[in-house]
C-alpha cells in the first residue's frame, strides 16, 4: 500500500519530467537539422528513465540483465552517428532503430515482458506496450488535471463548469457548419469572418501554438510510455505470438528430410565443383562458345543471392522441423544440413567474387557495397546455424539478434561513403575511368577523400563544378544543435 501511495505521489514528477523532455525536443530539433542534438536527446530520455526508475523500482546489474545493460553501447553508438557522420541513409534507419532498441532495453530492465528477448513473442509485447499501454496511459495527465480542479473548485461551480464545457464541445461542430453556410450565403460576412483569425494572432503566434502542440504531444507520449513500463499494470500481458509447447510442436519425419536434402545437396555439390573449376580455377579454355570469362563471372549474382536466401530459410526450417525420435536418421539429417551449409557458403563466396569483378568494371556504389556487407552477414548467420545443427541447446535467435546488432553498428562506423570514394579513386588510378557526378553525390563524410583529386588536372575542373553545390550548402548558418563533425571537416576542406 505504501509503495502504491509513493507511485501515485510521484506521478506529478513524471509528468513534469515528460514536459521537460517535450521542451528539450523542441529546443533541440524544431527547425533544425539533426546533429549533436540527437545523442543529447537520448541522454535526456535516459536521465528521465533512471530518475523515475529509482523512485519506483529497483534496477539490478544481475547476470540475467547483462544483455539489457549491454544494449546501452549500440544505442549510444548509433545515436552518435548523427553527430559524427553525414550519411542520410543510415540517419534515416537509425532514427527508427535507436527508439526501437530503447524500448527493448527499458522493457528488459523493468522486466515488463514474459517472453525471451530473442523470441517473436517479445516483439509482440513491445508492439503491445507502445501501441496499447502507451496510448492508454496518455489519459492520466488529463485525469490528474481534472482531480486537481475538483479539489480546488466548489462542487457546484465544478458541475456548472463541466456542463458549460460540454455545451461548448457539442456546439462547436454545429457552429462550424453554420458559419460555413453563412459565409457562402453572404460574401461580406464571409470576408469579415476570414479576417478574425488574422486580427487575433499573426503567423508567429500560430507557429508558437503549433510548437506548444508538439511539446504537449511528445510529453504525453513520453509520459504514457514511462508509466507503461514503470507504473502498475494488470497481470497477464497478452502475447501476440504465443509460445509453442513441445507436445504441439510440428515435426517432419527424418526420412522425408533426408530425401529432400540429398536431392538438393547433389545439385549444389555439382554446382560448387563447377564454380571451383571455372571461376576460381581459371578453366577458361573449355567455356561454352560465345561466352567470355568476364561475362561468365559477372552473370548470376542476383540468382546466387536468391538461392542463398532460399537455402537459409530451408536450413532454419529443417533444423526446427526435424524429428529427433530416431537418433540415426537425425544424425544423417545433421550431416546433410552441414553439407547444405558448406555448399551455400561456397555460393556466397562465388557471388561475392562475381560482384567484386563487376565493381572493378563499373565502379563502386552504395548498393553494391551494401550487397557485399549483406553477403558477409549471411555467411556469419550460416556459421551460427552450423553450430546450432550440432548443439541442440544452442539458441539460434539469441545469437542472430546479437550478430544483427553488432553487424549494424559496425556498418555504421566503417564509413561506407569513405570506402566507396577510396575504391573509386583507386579504380581511377588503375583504369583512368571515374564517375565524378556520383562521387559528388556522396555524403560530406567522403569530401576529405574526394579532395585528394583537386591537383589532378584531368578532373580538377569537373570536381570543382560538381562540388560547388555542397560548398554553397556548407556556407549556410546552422544552430549548434545541428553541429556535425563530418560537415565541419568537409567545410574546412572545401574552403
Amino acid at each position: 500500500m505504501a509503495l502504491e501511495t509513493q507511485r501515485q505521489s510521484s506521478l506529478p514528477w513524471l509528468l513534469i519530467g515528460s514536459v521537460a523532455i517535450g521542451i528539450l525536443g523542441d529546443y533541440l530539433f524544431y527547425g533544425k537539422a539533426f546533429g549533436i542534438s540527437y545523442p543529447l536527446f537520448v541522454i535526456g530520455l535516459y536521465a528521465l528513465f533512471f530518475w523515475q526508475a529509482k523512485q519506483r523500482i529497483h534496477l539490478t546489474f544481475s547476470r540475467d540483465q547483462f544483455y539489457a545493460w549491454s544494449l546501452t553501447l549500440p544505442i549510444f553508438l548509433l545515436a552518435l552517428t548523427f553527430f559524427l557522420y553525414d550519411n542520410a541513409f543510415f540517419h534515416l534507419l537509425n532514427f527508427v532503430i535507436v527508439p526501437f532498441l530503447l524500448v527493448a532495453q527499458t522493457m528488459l530492465l523493468t522486466k515488463r515482458h514474459q517472453q525471451s528477448w530473442f523470441s517473436l513473442g517479445f516483439l509482440g509485447e513491445m508492439i503491445e506496450t507502445v501501441l496499447l499501454y502507451t496510448i492508454k496511459y496518455t489519459s492520466i495527465p488529463f485525469l490528474l488535471l481534472r482531480e486537481w480542479i475538483k479539489n480546488r473548485v466548489d462542487r457546484t461551480k465544478y458541475g456548472v463548469a463541466m456542463k458549460v464545457l460540454t455545451g461548448i464541445g457539442i456546439s462547436l461542430p454545429i457552429l462550424l457548419v453554420v458559419l460555413s453556410l453563412l459565409s457562402q450565403a453572404d460574401g461580406v460576412f464571409g470576408h469579415f469572418l476570414a479576417e478574425i483569425p488574422r486580427m487575433l494572432f499573426d503567423w508567429n503566434s500560430a507557429e508558437a501554438l503549433f510548437r506548444l502542440f508538439l511539446i504537449g504531444l511528445v510529453a504525453l507520449v513520453t509520459f504514457g510510455y514511462m508509466y507503461s513500463i514503470l507504473g502498475p499494470r494488470q497481470q497477464g500481458v497478452a502475447v501476440l505470438v504465443p509460445a509453442q509447447s513441445e507436445e504441439n510442436k510440428i515435426a517432419w519425419d527424418g526420412i522425408i528430410l533426408v530425401t529432400i536434402l540429398t536431392i538438393i545437396n547433389v545439385v549444389y555439390i555439382v554446382f560448387t565443383v563447377i564454380q571451383i573449376s571455372y571461376l576460381f580455377g581459371g578453366a577458361q579454355a573449355i567455356l561454352p562458345e560465345d561466352m567470355t570469362y568476364a561475362e561468365y563471372a559477372k552473370k548470376g549474382f542476383n540468382e546466387l543471392v536468391t538461392v542463398t536466401i532460399i537455402n537459409f530459410i530451408l536450413l532454419v526450417s529443417f533444423m526446427y522441423l526435424a524429428s529427433r525420435a530416431q537418433k540415426l536418421i537425425y544424425r544423417i539429417v545433421q550431416v546433410m544440413l552441414s553439407l547444405l551449409t558448406v555448399c551455400t557458403s561456397c555460393m556466397l563466396i562465388s557471388a561475392y567474387f562475381r560482384l567484386s569483378l563487376y565493381e572493378e568494371a563499373y565502379g563502386y556504389t552504395h548498393t553494391r557495397f551494401l550487397a557485399h556487407a549483406f553477403m558477409i552477414f549471411l555467411l556469419v548467420l550460416f556459421v551460427i546455424a552450423f553450430l546450432k545443427i550440432w548443439r541442440n541447446g544452442f539458441s539460434l535467435m539469441k545469437y542472430y539478434g546479437v550478430a544483427g546488432i553488432v553487424a549494424y553498428v559496425v556498418l555504421n562506423y566503417i564509413n561506407v561513403d569513405v570506402l566507396i570514394a577510396k575504391n573509386n579513386i583507386q579504380r581511377y588510378h588503375d583504369t583512368g575511368r571515374i564517375d565524378m557526378e556520383y562521387l559528388a553525390e556522396l555524403s560530406y563524410d567522403a569530401i576529405p577523400v574526394i579532395m585528394t583529386l583537386k591537383n589532378d588536372k584531368a578532373v580538377a575542373s569537373t570536381l570543382q563544378y560538381n562540388l560547388q553545390e555542397k560548398a554553397e550548402d556548407l556556407q549556410e548558418e546552422r544552430s549548434w544543435q545541428s553541429f556535425n563533425v563530418a560537415r565541419y571537416v568537409a567545410k574546412s576542406y572545401l574552403e
